[in-house]
């Protein structure tokens, strides 16, 4: 005979028995879709299941669902910034810089990500090692909206010197002061400081009528440890929209 008070941990126990284990939601994140100058796309993503997830492309204000940006199966692999880098070609017409762009379940498009749009990685060519390594030239988007502002970052530089930042309108290769050279037809320098810690950073607005134009720069930093006296950094290439 059962003692009353047992009844209801027993009921309790039998019901936990019958119903599956309880499993966390399914989420999915999109981190960022670049694509760089050798036409190669990078995206990041998270994912905490083991489906495959899809990125399909977005209305500007990333309130609509369209079409599939790609043919196969690329985002399968389940965990914390997956990277995964494919060649253009693996998408289809219509995907590119600009674009809007979000990632959702493969059984579930109710499961989605937050809007990302598709910027570019414009770093291309090597930079030339001073006292304190190669300093880098980088921007949070290397094709900027006509209208916007282009924001450029120089990085791991000697503290206190300075940069010139040069703009060109081709990407080339010629021996300068040690290192190379990596724009051709050069149309304008500006003078960049770095602080204490090596860093500098210059803002450029875009003209409303600027779209569609291209520009390659690179800075070449006074180093007393560069070859002659100047270390440089990688090349940019940027992609007005």
């Amino acid at each position: 005979m059962f003692h009353p008070l047992t009844i209801p941990s027993l009921l309790t126990a039998a019901m936990l028995a019958s119903c599956p284990l309880l499993r966390a939601q399914d989420m999915v994140d999109l981190h960022s879709v670049t694509i760089d100058t050798n036409s190669n796309v990078t995206v990041v993503y998270s994912k905490n299941f083991a489906t495959c997830a899809h990125l399909r492309f977005s209305n500007t204000t990333c309130t609509q669902y369209g079409a599939l940006t790609h043919v196969a199966n690329i985002f399968c692999t389940q965990g914390n910034m997956i990277s995964v880098t494919m060649p253009s070609t693996a998408f289809v017409a219509g995907f590119g810089p600009g674009i809007p762009v979000f990632m959702v379940h493969g059984n579930n498009s109710g499961v989605r990500s937050a809007c990302v749009t598709v910027g570019c990685d414009g770093a291309y060519g090597t930079g030339c090692a001073g006292a304190a390594g190669t300093p880098v030239l980088g921007s949070t988007n290397a094709c900027p909206p006509a209208g916007s502002s282009l924001d450029l970052a120089l990085t791991n530089g000697p503290p206190s010197s300075l940069a010139v930042l040069g703009f060109g309108l081709t990407q080339s290769t010629f021996p300068l002061f040690g290192c190379n050279l990596l724009i051709g037809a050069v149309q304008v320098t500006t003078v960049v400081p770095f602080d204490g810690t090596g860093a500098g950073s210059l803002s450029l607005p875009l003209p409303a009528g600027s779209g569609g134009a291209t520009l390659a720069l690179q800075a070449y930093v006074l180093d007393l440890g560069g070859p002659q006296g100047f270390s440089a950094t990688n090349g940019l290439l940027v992609h007005v929209l």
